[in-house]
């Protein structure tokens, strides 16, 4: 196949569309807004954070793709099964069905962790022999007084011995979180909660295969991908192996690799979608809307960092573990979404009691910022902070213009 090259306006707008944050000529927004079961399936995945200081990440992404969402839609999925967490980008929310795929990163997790579990053998016992006669049960439920290493513990034992044990059986498989109510994990063991022909088809599929049905789930949720990203494939394996999973896709045709233009780095596509790509490049400046969207720091468009680069001349960093004096923008900064261009960057903050959203900074990118622009982004920070159950705004600092770096 001759060499692909395509504007970077085409590659935007591409991945805007696969994402669920556009819609161009001959597939256009559907009369009915996709049922959540579907928008998920079709993202491949949406990315958990526990950090809410707008609300959880998960449902600030799905929100920003259905102006009607609710975070309850999302639990009842959960405690329903049609849904379930684990670790994909990152802890992720998944299709059920995606279970068996993960089968080898389960595998490699428990082998990893084994030696450990083995320490708190005990503990281990306890959870499960509770899960099995009680479950399901908040993470509370499990007391210990003991304080270990945790994950996010850098020097100082802080996290409950039992709450570790918790996150290693996660991890391992052994364990699945069934139901949310705001911060609290309900855990229950996955033959109770993965329907059996589900359950039977991971037990018995070779991690070789799982790893090789994760690597095209990987593509279909990235759509475009760099051979340097450090998640390429999801599965965790040496990215000697990962880069030869690429590499032999890009031989046998499933996969294609393609040039943007003024971009030097070159990207990967899957075949089926390379007509859409060259569509894209076809259309110049119709067909495409601009509605502002508010992006969480873990949302789709975003796991790849350098990708935003390339694509959108877009520098972006999450600060929320950035020591409060190293920050630059603020903790929670959320890229500004207008059409197909990234245009500046908001520091919001839910005040629940006082019913407010405060936007701590606020930026704009470089030759943006136009009158009718910000007009568009005050109407659409009205109406965000309305669904996100706040009534009214409060801009504790002036929108200022990033300078050019």
């Amino acid at each position: 196949m001759r060499q692909i090259t395509i504007s970077r306006q085409a590659a935007r707008r591409f991945l805007l569309e696969c994402l669920q944050l556009g819609f161009g000529p001959h597939r256009p927004r559907p009369l009915r807004p996709l049922s959540l079961p579907v928008r998920i399936d079709q993202l491949e995945a949406v990315q958990i954070d526990p950090v809410a200081r707008v609300g959880r990440n998960q449902d600030l992404a799905l929100l920003a793709r259905d102006n009607r969402y609710r975070p309850a839609a999302l639990d009842h999925l959960l405690a329903r099964g049609l849904v379930f967490e684990y670790r994909a980008n990152e802890a992720s929310v998944l299709p059920i069905e995606d279970y068996p795929v993960l089968a080898g990163v389960r595998r490699r997790y428990r082998q990893r962790l084994q030696p450990i579990l083995d320490r708190y053998a005990t503990v281990v016992h306890d959870v499960r022999r509770r899960l099995e006669n009680d479950g399901p049960l908040p993470s509370r439920a499990f007391m210990s007084d003991k304080k270990v290493l945790g994950y996010w513990d850098t020097g100082e034992a802080t996290t409950k011995e039992t709450s570790h044990v918790l996150n290693l059986l996660y991890d391992a498989g052994e364990l699945m979180v069934v139901r949310r109510e705001g911060t609290t994990r309900f855990f229950d063991l996955p033959e109770r909660v993965v329907p059996e022909p589900i359950l039977s088809d991971a037990a018995h599929r070779s991690s070789e295969e799982a790893d090789e049905l994760l690597f095209d789930k990987y593509f279909r949720a990235y759509r475009l991908v760099r051979r340097g990203n450090p998640r390429l494939g999801w599965s965790g394996q040496p990215m000697a192996e990962r880069r030869h999973m690429l590499n032999q896709r890009v031989r046998d045709g499933r996969i294609v690799e393609f040039c943007i233009e003024g971009v030097p780095t070159p990207y990967f596509v899957l075949a089926a979608d390379v007509d859409r790509l060259i569509f894209w490049d076809t259309q110049g400046n119709r067909g495409w809307r601009r509605p502002i969207r508010f992006l969480p720091p873990l949302d789709n468009l975003l796991w790849d960092r350098e990708r935003l680069v390339d694509l959108f001349s877009f520098p972006y960093r999450w600060e929320v573990y950035v020591p409060p004096g190293k920050r630059r923008f603020g903790v929670y900064a959320m890229p500004v979404l207008a059409g197909d261009q990234l245009v500046g960057r908001i520091d919001p903050e839910l005040k629940r009691p006082e019913a407010a959203l405060v936007i701590h900074n606020a930026e704009w990118e470089p030759g943006v910022g136009t009158s009718a622009l910000r007009q568009a982004v005050d109407a659409a920070l009205a109406d965000w902070a309305r669904r996100l159950g706040g009534d009214h705004v409060v801009l504790a600092a002036e929108w200022s213009t990033r300078q050019r770096e």
